[in-house]
């Protein structure tokens, strides 16, 4: 990566998931994220695509006083809430501040629900 002016300038095609993006059903998103992880939604790991960072759910709950809530861990590196991370340019560090809610939405994973198409992070399917 070169630097300009002291940025590094992000290759985007480095950031996009090398098997592409996977669209399934909300019924299939959740079975397979009860496989992997067990009924317990908190315990469920999702990896950023940005940065590469896991983080399970239940990650979430200590930084609830700077917005982060359990629900945000499919759409939202942790760094984003951490209170040390959050100046992290998306992929540059662990954890950074990327957000699929933003101009790059880099979430491999649709999840059908009925008329609504939600975007979210993989599964941590290597430790699931």
């Amino acid at each position: 990566m070169e630097k300009v002016k002291g940025f590094k300038v992000l290759d985007i095609s480095e950031l996009m998931p090398a098997e592409g993006f996977v669209s399934m059903s909300k019924v299939a998103w959740m079975e397979r994220g009860t496989r992997l992880f067990g009924e317990d939604k908190m315990k469920w790991r999702f990896v950023c695509p940005a940065c590469g960072n896991i983080a399970a759910v239940e990650d979430f709950r200590k930084y609830k006083d700077n917005g982060a809530e359990p629900d945000k861990a499919t759409c939202n590196c942790i760094g984003r809430f951490d209170g040390e991370h959050g100046h992290v340019v998306m992929g540059t560090a662990k954890p950074c501040n990327y957000t699929g809610y933003g101009l790059f939405n880099l979430c491999p994973v649709m999840v059908i629900d009925g008329d609504k198409e939600i975007r979210s992070f993989a599964f941590d399917e290597e430790r699931g």
